[in-house]
């Protein structure tokens, strides 16, 4: 199954941010806040978040304006959802796309690489499954490797409240989830303030987990 047009993913999103939207700020009361000027960001950008709930993705997807030039935006999930009849089409028109886990890192972002030169942006959860705790030696080297290998500015989030997350919880209306968007920045610049070579993945995954664990403080 491949990735849908960005074409019809922009009107996809923009339906899904009109439907979404409310229900998840009425369950969740969220309340959004942003570290730079959303309207100025121009697309591609590699988006970078803590992964607490199955809601992130739409969370991550609705948070910012309607017209946000961040959107549309694709994302990865699990290889086995994509396969699921009409879930996996319903996803696949949201934006999603299988990870190719277990097929090498190179593999999992020929995918990625060709999203973000069509222009489009691409959303990532370094963690690489839903942890109710964050941690910095979680991080996977996926969306370090990609900022790297195309240069494509790293935009991270942060979504804080909905840790212990249960279903049971979010309809009793129990959380108030605060999300916040950081500063864009360039993995490249931060790797050489530092010193590191550009190859040295674990330290430029650790930059990229920082970032997000910053916007959580």
């Amino acid at each position: 199954m491949g990735k849908t047009s960005p074409t019809t993913l922009k009107y996809f999103q923009k339906f899904g941010w009109l439907v979404l939207r409310p229900i998840l700020k009425f369950f969740i009361r969220y309340r959004y806040s942003a570290d730079c000027d959303i309207k100025d960001l121009t697309s591609p950008f590699i988006i970078v978040s803590n992964h607490i709930s199955y809601l992130d993705p739409p969370i991550i997807g609705t948070v910012m304006p309607f017209n946000c030039p961040v959107y549309p935006a694709y994302f990865i999930t699990k290889d086995k959802l994509m396969t699921v009849p009409l879930l996996g089409s319903f996803l696949k028109y949201l934006g999603a796309f299988r990870a190719c886990r277990g097929e090498g890192l190179e593999k999992s972002l020929e995918e990625p690489k060709k999203i973000l030169s069509s222009g489009c942006s691409l959303v990532f959860f370094p963690q690489g499954s839903r942890k109710q705790d964050f941690m910095l030696e979680h991080g996977k080297p996926g969306a370090a490797s990609l900022a790297l290998q195309t240069g494509t500015p790293i935009l991270p989030a942060a979504i804080c409240g909905l840790v212990p997350f249960s279903w049971k919880n979010f309809f009793w209306r129990r959380y108030r989830v605060r999300v916040r968007i950081g500063r864009p920045f360039s993995l490249k610049e931060k790797l050489a303030q530092h010193y590191i070579s550009d190859e040295n993945l674990e330290v430029a995954t650790q930059i990229v987990m920082r970032e997000i664990q910053k916007l959580m403080e």
